[in-house]
């Protein structure tokens, strides 16, 4: 028997490990889960903890009333490790598992070999999973983590790593996922995912910004995230960094030559001031328009919505009055990225 996980738990795996060569190099190419570990002593006997796996919230289809009929005994709750298991099998949970029916076929690259008969969905299928369980806000979200360049690691400050995927590689996977469920929504998703973000501010920002306002988000064009504009030998002193020869910008929206900063604690210190000042207007002299947010200015509910409005009027987009759903959208996009309302 084999396990396989996914889900929510193999998205915690990649999300705390990352990804590396040896992942790909592991790859093992499944048609079916015919042999797929599924009660509950099957389960247990696996030591699923000591390689890393972590019970994340339960999502998906917890045992409740299906077709019409109560469930016939108590539902366990609380964190379980996502599993998945062949479609003709039931997907009630159990103590501390979360089984999820997989009637699609498999597409290729799907798992990697993570120990001995346990298999991991990678990062790639991963998010074609949970594209069937998560609301399109929630998954973009999810996409952003995947393919962004940092690691939150109990500190302050995000630590750098490289991503985990591409949107590239996404796209890549997807393509070769027609008809399986969840491809549809995961490829639309895509549309508002952009690749290169070093904290989480700058992926809630470019998600709000860009998301359409069906969504709840400004409908704005997708930004490029810490764009590289090349400086002159004039304007080279006023760089961040010594071994720099170029300005990045935390969103830029290269067709129109707008961008937003957001300045961190950082950037409150009085010579970084100085040297910030210094630097927008070597960027205005240089045709570019750049807004500048602080970073606790963006627990603002006014300041986000007028900083939205600044940038719909720099790029051209003409914004209308939301009606009462959209509005009611907003709140569940404001709440999921920045009122910390949707985790695995």
């Amino acid at each position: 028997m084999r396990v396989y996980i996914g889900y929510s738990t193999s998205l915690q795996y990649w999300l705390s490990h990352g990804t590396d060569v040896s992942c790909y190099a592991r790859q093992v190419h499944m048609t079916s889960l015919n042999n797929a570990a599924y009660t509950l002593t099957q389960l247990q006997s696996y030591e699923l903890e000591e390689l890393g796996l972590e019970a994340t919230s339960a999502r998906g289809w917890p045992d409740r009333a299906r077709k019409g009929r109560a469930a016939k005994r108590p539902v366990p709750t609380g964190p379980a490790i996502h599993v998945l298991v062949p479609g003709k099998l039931d997907s009630n949970r159990l103590e501390g598992f979360e089984r999820h029916c997989w009637t699609s076929r498999i597409p290729e690259h799907s798992f990697c070999r993570l120990d001995g008969d346990v298999y991991l969905s990678l990062p790639e299928f991963s998010f074609l999973q949970l594209a069937g369980v998560l609301n399109m806000q929630q998954l973009v979200l999810v996409g952003y983590w995947l393919c962004s360049s940092y690691r939150l690691n109990g500190t302050d400050l995000p630590l750098t790593v490289d991503p985990i995927t591409t949107v590239a590689k996404l796209e890549e996977y997807l393509a070769g996922a027609t008809g399986c469920y969840g491809a549809s929504k995961a490829r639309q998703a895509l549309r508002w995912i952009v690749d290169g973000a070093r904290s989480p501010l700058e992926a809630d920002v470019a998600a709000l910004a860009s998301l359409p306002v069906r969504l709840g988000g400004y409908g704005l064009p997708r930004p490029a995230i810490n764009y590289q504009i090349k400086a002159s030998d004039f304007d080279a002193e006023t760089l961040d960094r010594d071994d720099r020869t170029y300005f990045e910008i935390d969103l830029y929206w290269k067709g129109k030559r707008v961008g937003l900063e957001y300045d961190g604690a950082i950037h409150y210190e009085h010579e970084r001031i100085r040297k910030d000042k210094r630097r927008l207007n070597c960027l205005l002299a240089n045709g570019e328009r750049i807004l500048v947010v602080m970073y606790d200015q963006l627990n603002d509910a006014d300041v986000r919505k007028a900083l939205m409005n600044q940038l719909a009027k720099l790029l051209g987009v003409k914004r209308r009055k939301a009606t009462s759903k959209e509005k009611d959208e907003r709140d569940k996009l404001l709440g999921i990225l920045f009122g910390n309302e949707f985790s695995l």
